[in-house]
């Protein structure tokens, strides 16, 4: 009977473990080392891909392993990919490389994904730190293409432009990250032209990633994917208070696509 239980966990746990991690590799435009995409092989109709991004020059291939990101892939159709780009660091802080997806990066991967899945899906990003570099300009360089998106922590960021097609998204950074007072100012920035973004100041927290801020992502995620404007709201960024209806958004003020995750969002910014 032991055995019989043995067989019914490896059954159970198959999907998940056996499902095959994949790479593609494209030639590099000028100013990148390196430009992977790791992704899931995948079956079905898919409603679109989630691209996991992660620090300077880092791989991405781990996050594809892990239970979160793979669980919430599956639950809402996408699929799961995973940048491995690389630039020198010095072309990155002389504005150059591929944190700047309008140079090269962004192309190579639509590129990818189009190899990967047979088609172009919409793109939901999340980065952090290096990965949030690209994710933010790779936004405002094809924002038709994005769904949602979360940009953690990036130590400088272009000015953000109006824009006719503005996706939602987060800008978040922990409150003891050196990159707190350029991320808060793009937050400001993109609000007051008129951007339907969130801020998330994590409390003691430094320049590092955060399990409760990717549980609140893949749940904001969701929500956008929905696309269901009447359960959203307005809140004000410093209060976690409800911005009453008709009240004119002003720069501290923050979008949240489905109220029920204001309780959330309140416990994590400590509001």
């Amino acid at each position: 009977m032991k055995w019989c239980w043995v067989i019914l966990f490896l059954v159970a746990a198959l999907p998940l473990s056996a499902q095959e991690i994949c790479k593609i590799s494209e030639l590099l435009p000028d100013g990148m080392e390196r430009g992977d995409l790791y992704y899931l092989a995948s079956e079905g109709d898919l409603r679109g891909v989630l691209v996991l991004c992660p620090g300077c020059n880092g791989n991405g291939a781990g996050f594809l392993q892990q239970k979160a990101w793979r669980k919430f892939a599956r639950e809402n159709g996408l699929g799961l990919a995973a940048l491995s780009f690389a630039s020198d660091v010095a072309l990155l802080e002389a504005g150059c490389g591929y944190y700047y997806a309008s140079q090269g990066s962004g192309n190579l991967l639509l590129g990818t994904l189009r190899r990967a899945y047979g088609r172009d899906l919409p793109i939901f990003l999340f980065g952090f730190s290096g990965g949030a570099h690209f994710t933010s300009r790779f936004v405002e360089a094809n924002p038709e293409r994005v769904v949602a998106w979360c940009a953690d922590s990036a130590g400088w960021w272009d000015t953000p432009r109006k824009a006719a097609i503005t996706p939602p998204g987060i800008v978040a950074c922990g409150e003891d990250d050196p990159c707190y007072g350029a991320s808060m100012i793009y937050f400001r920035q993109g609000r007051a032209v008129g951007k339907p973004w969130l801020w998330i100041s994590i409390p003691h927290l430094s320049h590092m990633e955060s399990a409760s801020l990717e549980e609140f992502v893949r749940n904001y995620f969701s929500a956008c994917a929905r696309k269901d404007p009447d359960v959203g709201r307005w809140v004000d960024v410093d209060s976690g208070t409800i911005i009453p209806a008709g009240d004119e958004p002003a720069c501290l003020t923050g979008w949240i696509p489905d109220r029920n995750l204001i309780a959330s969002w309140k416990r994590i910014s400590s509001l």
